[in-house]
């Protein structure tokens, strides 16, 4: 009987350190699968600059389509003063995803006088998120 109790206590130590081994394994991986996450999260809104899911932002509306005009006719202006008629624009889809806004904006010349300017810019959306100029291209833009 002396024999077998120091076997059992061995046997009980082995199962023991391998339930805790077990245990550790199961830890380490879920700790190693949040950190995972964690960084795809990370990366997500880095690199879109939101968690939203591209997919389900659908096509832009007029407002997006409005308010990518604007960064388009920004740089043609003379001025950096600039007032967009906002609550009078139209707005147009062709096939294609082309966009179509017609509006005015107005600016201040370099001698103080104001003018106004009427536009009329195609916009083809190239995908990806609408408010993000980089997935626009310019197809025409008229003014007078």
């Amino acid at each position: 009987m002396a024999n077998t109790l120091p076997k059992d206590k061995s046997e009980e130590y082995l199962k023991q350190k391998a339930a805790k081994k077990r245990s550790g394994n199961k830890a380490l991986f879920i700790f190693l699968a949040f950190v995972v996450v964690t960084v795809a999260v990370i990366a997500k809104i880095f690199l879109t600059g939101t968690l939203k899911p591209e997919f389900f932002k659908g096509m832009p509306q007029s407002d997006d389509a409005y308010a990518i005009a604007k960064l388009f006719i920004q740089p043609t202006l003379k001025t950096s003063n600039a007032n967009f008629a906002d609550d009078k624009y139209q707005f147009g889809k062709q096939s294609d995803s082309v966009y179509v806004i017609q509006s005015s904006v107005e600016s201040t010349n370099q001698d103080g006088e104001k003018i106004n300017t009427e536009f009329k810019i195609f916009l083809k959306y190239n995908g990806g998120q609408v408010d993000k100029q980089k997935n626009w291209s310019l197809v025409n833009l008229s003014t007078h």
